[in-house]
Parts: C-alpha cells; sequence; structure tokens
C-alpha cells in the first residue's frame, strides 16, 4: 500500500517585522493568560520568534527547547524510535516540532495538556500540525493508557506547574504504568528540575522499572533522565 504524500511542515506563527527585530534587544510581550491553575502565562517575542513563558521558567521555545533538542536526540541515539511518540504536558509543542522535523516526519504524535489556556495559545502561535492534542490531566491518562495496554515508542513527560515537578511523575505507581506503555526498545524522557539528592532517589526508582537509565546533563537546572527498555542498540 503506498503512502499518501506527506505535506511540507508549516512554521509556527512569527512575530511581525518590526517585532523580530527589536526582539534582538528586549522580549516584547504579545499575548497575556491566566492558566487554569492562576498561573501568568505570557506569550513573548524574543530573538525573531515567539516562546512561552511564566514569570519563572520558559514553558516552550526557549531554554526549554534546547532541553528538548538534546534529550530527544539522545534517547533516538541510544535506539529508540519515534514511530507512535506521546508528549505528557504538550505546552506550545517544542518536542513535537523537534520529532516532526528532525527525527521522523511522519510520526503519529498524541498531545496530552490539562491547561485549555495553554492549549489555545499553543494552536494560536505555535505547532500543534499532525499532532492529535487532548484536553486531559496527563498522569490520568497514563494509568487509563496502561490499563489498555496502549503502547508508544517514545514518551516525553514534561509535567510541570512553573518550576514544580507534578508530584505523581515522581511516585511509583505512576513511573510503572509508565514503563507499561513503551514497547520493547520503546524510551522516555522525564523533565524535572530535582536537586542532587533528590535526583539520585529518583534514579534509583526510576532503575527498579526500566531497564536502562542514564541522565542527560546538558542544561544547568533541568535534571532530565532518559529511561529505556530492552537492549542497548
Amino acid at each position: 500500500m503506498m503512502r499518501q504524500a506527506v505535506e511540507p511542515i508549516k512554521v509556527r506563527k512569527r512575530p511581525s517585522f518590526w517585532k523580530r527585530i527589536f526582539s534582538w534587544v528586549l522580549p516584547i510581550p504579545q499575548e497575556k493568560r491566566k492558566s487554569s491553575k492562576g498561573v501568568e502565562l505570557q506569550v513573548l517575542a524574543w530573538q525573531g520568534k515567539f516562546v512561552l513563558d511564566t514569570g519563572k521558567v520558559n514553558y516552550s521555545f526557549g531554554s526549554l527547547h534546547d532541553v528538548m533538542v538534546g534529550s530527544i536526540k539522545d534517547i533516538v541515539a541510544w535506539g529508540v524510535q519515534a514511530e507512535r511518540v506521546l508528549m505528557l504536558g504538550y505546552g506550545g509543542g517544542s518536542a513535537a516540532e523537534i520529532v516532526h522535523q528532525d527525527i521522523n516526519r511522519e510520526a503519529e504524535i498524541i498531545g496530552v495538556e490539562w491547561d485549555d489556556a495553554v492549549i489555545d495559545l499553543a494552536k494560536k502561535y505555535f505547532y500543534t500540525q499532525g499532532v492529535r492534542l487532548l484536553h486531559d490531566d496527563a498522569v490520568d491518562y497514563v494509568f487509563r493508557a496502561a490499563k489498555q495496554s496502549w503502547e508508544y515508542d517514545l514518551i516525553v513527560c514534561d509535567l510541570f506547574t512553573e518550576t514544580k515537578v507534578a508530584s505523581a511523575v515522581l511516585e511509583g505507581d505512576f513511573l510503572e504504568s509508565l514503563s507499561k506503555l513503551l514497547g520493547n526498545k520503546g524510551g522516555v524522557i522525564i523533565n524535572t528540575m530535582l536537586k542532587k539528592e533528590e535526583s539520585v532517589l529518583f534514579l534509583g526508582e526510576l532503575k527498579k522499572r526500566f531497564n536502562h537509565v542514564k541522565t542527560w546533563d546538558g542544561m544547568k537546572g533541568n535534571a532530565v533522565f532518559l529511561c529505556k527498555m530492552g537492549g542497548i542498540a
């Protein structure tokens, strides 16, 4: 059976010409929203592009984009495929754009995002092309998916409220369900901002549930864990 022709990737919305120019000097506010938990979300024009920030951290297409580029390329080089991909905590779609542009243009991507304000901004300014974007609680989704034996090649877990990682991400039940969603040689990226002592404890919990675990240390302040089932490529 022949595959249908794939449309070129549509670039995300860009700031106006003058905003692009001046955004290399200072970030320029574009739009503000309140999240479902009262966090102030802000779309800024910065260094020629739109980014999604809160008052404390970047949510998409700023420093987080660099984290996603490095960790996704690292886990793919480790032998993880990207045919069926699950994004937990979709944000503006940084990780989805990286997968489609740099790894696999035809990847089937499911994005799960609980915040309707983030979803609206993602659709308006950022990247949702070729993504099945679900308005749902990502932790609940993982438990349901595990019970129904759904399977993914690559999972990106980026569940935060500003600098605080969702507490469920650190719990054994969630990690066990997450491991059940991975096929043979499937892998998961878990982004956190844990301190050194917390990271050591979390690493031990991961090693109980995944065949191979390592850290990605390419961004100061982020403790990123790469976990893989099966053998090493």
